[in-house]
């Protein structure tokens, strides 16, 4: 008997800095020990800069020497083809492709012809695509991005929803137009990432108790996610939830330049949550 399932992602950029208050950072090979120690079914390796990302020789044999799948996000530009992310995707056997699109077309159907000649690419070469919802990005404006999918509905997106509610200020109190645009948007939602971001924040602490409102907000978005994702998924397939609390900038420092809160806690926190609301929607079947 199959069963859909989730599999909870750290992101190796997430583990930058850490531990927190340490007298000196893990290593390479000490962050992917803590990953696989702590449960994680994987990482996510953040290719920003290819210049900065582990080597493919170095990372690979310690991802398979754990036990841990892999993705990447790759950055496309006008002058960094996904062609380079995807290589590099392959050099590490990743199962996923999460592309933040840093080009700008004026009109949807334009973005609309870039997103399909992506996926169109990733599809040659075997890797499965997602695009991700990013600040300064083709899907920047959630309007925009609501507007996009429609007009490319085989899209599957990895959303990561607190680049919205900062970038685009989004009210606290509930609204229906925003809640009529990110409904849609989890609707078409394949990959989850977690980080909880206020209006003025793109990353807050998670147990502070004036954050308590926004940690809720998001909590509901990712149920709703997963509720969405098991009524359109097969019934043996697996969702990915990427827990991605950044590092300093995103962290938000005190005078002494010390981050305020351990993010590794916090991601410990984030994976516990994942599985919590997922289990918890099985038994809260989507609504209309």
């Amino acid at each position: 008997m199959t069963a859909q399932t989730l599999s909870v992602f750290q992101s190796l950029w997430a583990m930058e800095g850490l531990p927190w208050r340490g007298a000196a950072p893990w290593s390479l090979e000490e962050q992917i020990e803590h990953v696989a120690e702590a449960g994680f079914a994987g990482v996510g390796i953040d290719t920003y800069s290819l210049d900065r990302a582990p080597r493919p020789a170095t990372i690979a044999p310690l991802l398979r020497a754990a036990g841990l799948r892999t993705t990447v996000t790759a950055f496309v530009t006008e002058t960094r083809p996904l062609a380079a992310g995807l290589e590099y995707a392959a050099a590490v056997d990743a199962e996923l492709v999460v592309v933040c699109g840093q080009v700008f077309p004026d009109e949807v159907a334009e973005a609309a012809e870039l997103v399909r000649s992506w996926m169109k690419e990733a599809a040659a070469a075997g890797i499965p695509f997602h695009l991700e919802t990013h600040r300064y990005t083709l899907t920047n404006d959630l309007s925009f991005t609501a507007r996009l999918v429609q007009e490319v509905p085989e899209v599957e997106l990895a959303l990561d929803l607190s680049h919205y509610v900062v970038a685009n200020e989004l009210p606290d109190q509930p609204d229906q137009r925003v809640d009529e645009l990110i409904g849609g948007l989890l609707d078409r939602g394949s990959s989850l990432q977690g980080r909880v971001g206020t209006r003025e924040q793109v990353q807050v602490q998670l147990e502070f108790p004036q954050h308590r409102p926004a940690v809720e907000r998001f909590r509901g978005w990712w149920e709703r996610g997963f509720r969405s994702w098991r009524a359109r998924a097969t019934a043996d397939a697996d969702c990915v939830f990427l827990c991605e609390l950044g590092t300093v900038p995103y962290a938000i420092t005190g005078p002494d330049g010390v981050e305020l809160s351990d993010r590794w806690h916090e991601a410990l926190l984030l994976k516990s949550w994942a599985e919590e609301l997922f289990a918890a929607s099985i038994a809260t079947p989507l609504e209309g």
